[in-house]
């Protein structure tokens, strides 16, 4: 902030004001969407125009860093065009802003970034649609998903967080919270899930890989303290996601090949029906999607912590 100076540095900081209002830290975004449906659903006694990616707060500590970079720009931007301070901004302004950032060059991506930083700070609702902009495309995803000089780095030291971290395919800041405490073991002591709560504050037990059981259950088992984290650091240039997205693909194959033979799926140490949540229009897909059985992607969804069918084809397997 340093570097902007008069009305900049001022609208600046009123835009970080409201975003600071919004904190809600440590609390849960699953439960605020419920309470938000509920209330809509007791005002309209329908869910017609409710909408669930719209909860009042931000959650994520990691959000709330990013909203906050991107409103120095646009900050600079308001300056430029006379406007004197935060309370001033208008949707016109904000529309602008956008489409000249998309003409500029930059991703569609980083454009639906600011547009969502932008709408949570001013309570504003544009949508790209509205505004005449490009959607977001997976082939102008980057970040985790090329080979960058990142990943021919060697991260020897990290090697058991990165083993975790690909056995139970957890994000990236999990990984310092994981304790021995949240590791799930089977009748035989092998660590078979491990507890994590992640975005928006969902809790559930993700599955770790048969291939990898005996690897996590002896990086579990030289842990001196069950309540503390296994691990107190996790370097910030390991691409996470990468690992992320190899296991939603290793576990969508090993699901088909256990279905395929009728053996139990997770091994037989976790019940399948924890991780199928079929939302009404997905339970309209019949019995496959996108060419694996809708059960088992269903299964994968769950076990990555989300509840939607085409988020793993759209967003995490690139090697279907």
């Amino acid at each position: 902030m340093s570097e902007l100076k008069g009305a900049a540095k001022r609208i600046f900081g009123g835009l970080q004001n409201r975003l600071s209002r919004l904190a809600r830290f440590g609390q849960s975004k699953h439960e605020a969407k419920q309470e938000a449906r509920e209330a809509h659903l007791k005002e309209h006694g329908n869910l017609a125009g409710y909408n669930p990616a719209r909860v009042d707060g931000i959650f994520s500590v990691g959000t709330m860093e990013t909203y906050r970079a991107a409103m120095q720009p646009f900050a600079k931007w308001l300056s430029a065009h006379k406007v004197k301070n935060a309370s001033q901004i208008t949707k016109a302004h904000a529309a602008t802003y956008l489409r000249e950032r998309e003409a500029v060059g930059l991703s569609s991506w980083t454009v639906s970034r600011d547009m969502a930083a932008i709408n949570k700070a001013m309570g504003f609702d544009l949508n790209k649609k509205e505004l005449g902009l490009r959607s977001r495309r997976k082939s102008e995803i980057t970040r985790n998903r090329v080979e960058t000089e990142n990943d021919r780095r060697r991260f020897g030291k990290f090697q058991d967080q990165i083993t975790v971290a690909k056995a139970c395919g957890c994000r990236r800041a999990s990984i310092t919270r994981i304790t021995p405490n949240d590791c799930v073991r089977n009748s035989r002591g092998q660590v078979v899930g491990i507890k994590v709560v992640e975005k928006g504050g969902k809790e559930r037990v993700a599955p770790v890989l048969n291939a990898y059981k005996e690897r996590v259950t002896s990086i579990v088992d030289r842990a001196q303290e069950a309540s503390k984290p296994l691990f107190m650091d996790y370097d910030s240039h390991i691409d996470n996601h990468r690992f992320r997205t190899e296991y939603c693909a290793a576990l969508l194959k090993q699901l088909e090949e256990e279905q395929a033979l009728g053996k139990p799926w997770f091994g037989g140490d976790l019940s399948p029906q924890n991780y199928i949540r079929l939302s009404s229009r997905d339970a309209k897909c019949g019995d496959t999607y996108q060419g694996h059985p809708t059960q088992v992607v269903a299964a994968v969804s769950g076990a990555m912590g989300h509840n939607r069918l085409e988020i793993i084809f759209s967003h995490y397997n690139y090697t279907k």
